[in-house]
C-alpha cells in the first residue's frame, strides 16, 4: 500500500477513473463502502441521496466492474471515498477496511478529505500502474 497527494506535481488532479483506468478488465466485485464529492449521478440522485442509501448497506454498494467504471466516470470531484475490489464479498469485512485493514482485497482505493489517496492492488502491475498516474 502507498500513499499520494491528490494533485500531481503539475497541479492536475487524480480522480477515480484515473485510477480504475490502470485496472484491466475483471470479474471482481466491487463495494462502494463510502463516498463524498462532487458527481452526476444516475437518476438525478443527489449526493446526500446515495450516502443515505449506501450507509445502510451490510457491504456498501456492491458493483460489477462495468458500473464501477460507469460511476467513476459521474464523479468530478472525490472528497472522501472508500472503494475495493474482491474476489469473494462474503470475506468482507467492513469495520476492517474502515481501518484501513485491507489484506483481503484485490485492490484497495480510499480518498482522504480531498487531500491524498491510499491505494493498494495485489497485483504488482496494477500497483505500477497506480503508482505511473500519479507521478
Amino acid at each position: 500500500m502507498f500513499e499520494v497527494p491528490m494533485y500531481r506535481k503539475n497541479g492536475s488532479r487524480i480522480e477515480l477513473q484515473d485510477l480504475l483506468e490502470k485496472v484491466p478488465d475483471n470479474d471482481w466485485v466491487w463495494l462502494i463502502i463510502e463516498f463524498d464529492g462532487v458527481a452526476n449521478l444516475p437518476n438525478d440522485e443527489s449526493i446526500d441521496e446515495f450516502q443515505n442509501r449506501i450507509r445502510y448497506l451490510p457491504k456498501g454498494l456492491v458493483q460489477t466492474w462495468e458500473n464501477i467504471l460507469r460511476f467513476s466516470r459521474c464523479i468530478d470531484y472525490t472528497v472522501d471515498c472508500l472503494i475495493v475490489a474482491v474476489s469473494c464479498v462474503e470475506q468482507v469485512d467492513v469495520e476492517r477496511l474502515l481501518n484501513d485493514e485491507f489484506q483481503d482485497c484485490v485492490i484497495f482505493i480510499r480518498a482522504i478529505d480531498s487531500t491524498d489517496w491510499m491505494l493498494h492492488a495485489s497485483n504488482p502491475e496494477i500497483l505500477d500502474g497506480f503508482k505511473i498516474v500519479t507521478s
